[in-house]
């Protein structure tokens, strides 16, 4: 699966942030690039920084053959997470 440049700077350039609800207590803040949304909060019951990813909505650009949205994840600059 390749996404060409103009696609991708047109999801770049079409990305959101999502703050939080003020009526609704349990809502998360997230980025959404191409339909992926990317969570990142402080987890209540743990004190640790979390980073959920929901790739239900991902554009069907990013699909692969087997309709799964390939993903890497890295932190400080190394991969812990490629698939």
């Amino acid at each position: 699966m390749r996404v060409s440049a103009r696609l991708r700077h047109r999801f770049h350039r079409s990305a959101r942030f999502w703050n939080l609800k003020r009526n609704e207590p349990d809502s998360l803040p997230a980025l959404q690039v191409a339909g992926v949304l990317v969570f990142v909060y402080i987890d209540r019951e743990h004190g640790t920084v979390r980073v959920s990813v929901d790739l239900d909505t991902a554009h069907r650009a990013l699909l692969r053959p087997d309709n799964c949205v390939p993903l890497e994840i890295s932190v400080q600059g190394y991969t812990v997470f490629r698939g």
